[in-house]
């Protein structure tokens, strides 16, 4: 008896569960990727603040908002003490450099002339001096007529010693002149209007003995 016909029956049984094999371990394999990916959690899995977090988000948060400097209640403030002027040596006048200034070189109408000036040590080692309001001094002249004094009406004047380092001027807070005659007689009243349309003028300052060798020139329309 031929036992062809069997063999191919095995044959093809044998390819069949083959196959079948296959088909299982292709399924198990893909069930364990499903499972170590997961990608039905991507779309809806939520964020960590971390992660949600702009790199903006940091600068747009609210910033304290800036103190606003008080208002000097005296009409010159004090250049600023140093500890260590005790220390140093007084200046000599020649190391001293003071140079007047004005807000404006031109003023029109009624606004106010803003006076300051700067003070350098031009030596080569730090000095100290007094750079106080009870010796300060602002004069304002035409031709030869001085038309202002600022200690006329000082008041609340104090001593003020500092140091100042070579090479490093400071700069005065600024007083206003409302374009008035000084006297200290009449400090409590109104003062004379100076003479305008298109007058020049000339400002200077002292800090004790030590005077400024320019002066600042401006003009009132």
């Amino acid at each position: 008896m031929s036992r062809g016909p069997s063999a191919k029956r095995r044959a093809a049984v044998r390819r069949r569960r083959t196959m079948l094999g296959l088909g299982v371990l292709v399924l198990i394999a893909a069930l364990v990727a499903l499972l170590v990916w997961r990608p039905w959690e991507g779309a809806d899995a939520p964020q960590s603040p971390a992660a949600s977090e702009t790199p903006d988000a940091a600068s747009e948060a609210p910033q304290p908002s800036e103190t606003p400097e008080p208002t000097q209640s005296q009409p010159f403030t004090p250049i600023g003490g140093d500890p260590s002027a005790a220390a140093s040596a007084p200046c000599e006048p020649e190391q001293i450099r003071l140079t007047p200034q004005t807000d404006r070189s031109i003023y029109s109408g009624d606004d106010p002339v803003r006076l300051s000036f700067t003070i350098e040590n031009t030596g080569e080692a730090a000095c100290a001096l007094n750079a106080g309001t009870s010796v300060q001094e602002y004069e304002i002249r035409t031709g030869d007529e001085v038309v202002y004094r600022w200690t006329d009406c000082a008041t609340d004047v104090s001593d003020n010693v500092v140091a100042l380092q070579p090479g490093a001027p400071q700069s005065t807070v600024p007083i206003e002149w409302d374009r008035t005659r000084s006297s200290s007689d009449a400090c409590s009243g109104e003062g004379q209007p100076v003479t305008a349309g298109g007058a020049a003028y000339w400002l200077s300052v002292s800090v004790g003995e030590y005077t400024s060798q320019d002066e600042r020139q401006f003009i009132l329309e």
